[in-house]
């Protein structure tokens, strides 16, 4: 007979029960509360979700999310087979084969992509998650849908992109290749082959370095370095002279979460544009150097030329009333040779201030310089001249005393470089302007003729041979400077229409190059200078606000048998003119004036007789403002300082 359990026993026993009993009500809302959430996650989660019969292969359960996205309604759903929404049925029933088996694909890792079917027909990408989970006695495959259509439209479009981008950097004419972070070249456009003197696959997969070994230590890894360890952007120029393809270069790195971009593109073009905008900033600033001192030279050499006239005047009429015998002749005749001396520094002036033609004509060069030479190589006897001078070059159209003085100032300073002796080579030949390309000129199309001078003497440095032709830079010793330098040469050559250019390094001699316009006329022969005094007749109205040229100018005609009527300016002669134009001859007249200058006072002349008599008289050249005059029908130019002989010459050619 069993033993009866105690009070104690059957409390204890009580608790277990009521515990146990607890415990399942606590269970059962605690599967109540999963199966409530789960129900909520099911109907309400953003992916469809379809349970799936695996023997039958039928649809067993929806979501909401399913009934939306394919079309139908929940009832339409179930009992469906499971191919009936795909687009692909072959191979959704063989995916779930898998799924079931517990094999999915290599590929797939039980995730894959389809074409499903909606109720309207229009298919659309899917992604399907898929598991299987028992069911009482039976095996469900959950599959968890989700509508692809954005995600690869974006595919898409990003690969359209992507072509797009290759088709570009393709296509572009400027280099451009990608490296990884182990800087292993994942791409190379063809420009850059064509740039870097490399095929894409020699590059494509290969490290930079070990692709191209010609970069080490150069700028450019230098610079790439820099931008890949601070991971900041850098640009730079280099010239690439260890490659095929030797050019200058502009390239630019960009770092990259994942490695580097390289751009670069070709820069010679634009170098040389930026060296053809400095050269024409240089000729500009020479011209404005040039025009501003030469305006003042030209300044000065008119009035030094007007107290040189009254020299030359007061001289000639005191030389007119005494012999050779006299005790003051050799003293006069001294005082005419240094006006003619201080003339040819005026006129040194204004060849520096590109006015210094004179008297113009065609003449042989060749014979110029070779004289020229000549004499310099019977001072010089340890200087051997070399000359080669082209046959038959055309005439150049020049003042032949002027062009004289530029070379035998360029054949003594190339003379003075070589103290020891050495080779002296002048050379000429026909050119064309093309020949000067790339020169600090920018020539008048037509043929020239070159005058080469080179010599074997000490050279010059950069510094030197940049101021060169600046006024009265000399490289001399302080007594043997030589005042305006090469700077007149310059300017002559330029006042010519020519061009003037050297070079030179030290210790390797010096070259100076001189372009002259070549002419269609022939050789004209020299004049004999007339060497008497032609006296005449008649009434001259001498124009000059000099009251000193005004004086020793008058005097100088009635020596010469004219009656003179003197005008201090352009106006009061005019208003003389109007007057008296009947009883005047001849008309000797300034260009500088206040008030009314020559060229005015002509004109009006002009008006009030077509045929007035006219001699322009200045202390400037032919050139300039005095030839613009003399083409409006001025008969005659005088230049100052002027002798008797010069006077009663130019008079008798305007009056016969």
């Amino acid at each position: 007979m069993a033993k009866k359990p105690t009070y104690e026993e059957l409390e204890q026993r009580v608790k277990a029960l009521e515990k146990e009993t607890l415990e399942r009500k606590q269970n059962k809302e605690a599967v109540q509360q999963r199966e409530a959430t789960y129900g909520v996650l099911f109907s309400a989660g953003p992916d469809a979700i379809i349970v799936v019969d695996a023997d039958t292969q039928k649809i067993v359960d929806v979501n909401g999310t399913a009934s939306t996205l394919y079309g139908y309604s929940s009832e339409e759903l179930l009992g469906l087979r499971v191919t009936e929404l795909s687009a692909e049925p072959e191979r959704s029933a063989a995916h779930i084969k898998q799924v079931v088996s517990g094999k999915p694909s290599a590929q797939s890792h039980g995730r894959v992509e389809r074409f499903h079917r909606k109720k309207d027909g229009t298919i659309f990408p899917v992604e399907i998650s898929s598991g299987v989970y028992p069911f009482q006695d039976r095996k469900m495959v959950c599959a968890i849908i989700r509508d692809i259509t954005e995600h690869k439209r974006s595919e898409a479009s990003l690969e359209r992109s992507n072509i797009a981008m290759l088709e570009m950097l393709e296509s572009i004419s400027d280099g451009f290749f990608s490296l990884d972070s182990e800087f292993i070249v994942t791409y190379f456009n063809a420009a850059a082959g064509r740039l870097l003197g490399r095929k894409s696959w020699e590059v494509i997969g290969h490290h930079f370095y070990k692709a191209f070994p010609e970069f080490t230590g150069s700028i450019f890894e230098e610079k790439f370095t820099q931008g890949v360890k601070e991971k900041a952007f850098v640009s730079f120029e280099t010239y690439f002279d260890v490659l095929p393809y030797e050019n200058w270069y502009e390239v630019r790195v960009y770092p990259q979460a994942d490695g580097i971009s390289v751009y670069f593109q070709v820069t010679s073009e634009r170098k040389q544009v930026e060296e053809e905008k400095r050269r024409l900033e240089a000729q500009l600033q020479q011209a404005q150097k040039m025009k501003a001192v030469g305006a003042l030279a030209g300044g000065i050499a008119n009035d030094f030329n007007n107290l040189l006239a009254v020299i030359q005047a007061s001289a000639s009429l005191v030389l007119l009333d005494i012999d050779m015998s006299h005790t003051h002749y050799g003293h006069l005749r001294n005082i005419e040779k240094q006006v003619h001396n201080g003339s040819r520094l005026s006129a040194q002036l204004l060849g520096y201030a590109g006015k210094g033609r004179y008297e113009v004509r065609a003449i042989d060069i060749n014979q110029l310089v070779g004289e020229t030479a000549k004499i310099l190589g019977q001072a010089r006897r340890r200087i051997k001249i070399r000359c080669s001078f082209a046959d038959d070059l055309p005439a150049v159209e020049v003042d032949m005393s002027q062009i004289e003085q530029v070379f035998e100032d360029l054949l003594v300073n190339a003379a003075d470089a070589m103290p020891d002796g050495g080779d002296l080579t002048l050379t000429s030949t026909m050119v064309t302007h093309k020949d000067m390309e790339g020169h600090v000129h920018d020539p008048k199309p037509g043929n020239y003729v070159l005058l080469t001078i080179t010599d074997t003497g000490v050279g010059m440095d950069d510094e030197t041979r940049e101021r060169i032709f600046e006024p009265f830079f000399t490289t001399k010793e302080e007594m043997n400077a030589s005042g305006l330098g090469l700077a007149s040469a310059y300017g002559i050559i330029e006042g010519h229409g020519g061009y003037i250019d050297v070079d030179s390094s030290k210790g390797q001699g010096t070259t100076f190059s001189i372009y002259l316009q070549a002419s269609e006329k022939e050789v004209e022969k020299p004049v004999t200078p007339i060497d008497q005094i032609i006296k005449g007749s008649g009434t001259v109205l001498l124009v000059d606000d000099e009251p000193m040229v005004l004086e020793v100018g008058a005097k100088l005609l009635e020596k010469l048998g004219f009656a003179v009527i003197q005008a201090k300016g352009g106006k009061e002669a005019v208003e003389i003119y109007e007057e008296r134009q009947a009883g005047i001859d001849l008309v000797i007249l300034d260009m500088i004036m206040p008030e009314m200058g020559g060229g005015d006072a002509f004109d009006r002349m002009k008006e009030i007789n077509p045929n007035v008599k006219v001699i322009l008289s200045t202390g400037y050249t032919k050139d300039g403002r005095a030839a613009e005059i003399m083409e409006r029908g001025c008969d005659g130019f005088l230049q100052k300082p002027f002798t008797i002989r010069d006077l009663s010459a130019r008079i008798s050619e305007v009056l016969g």
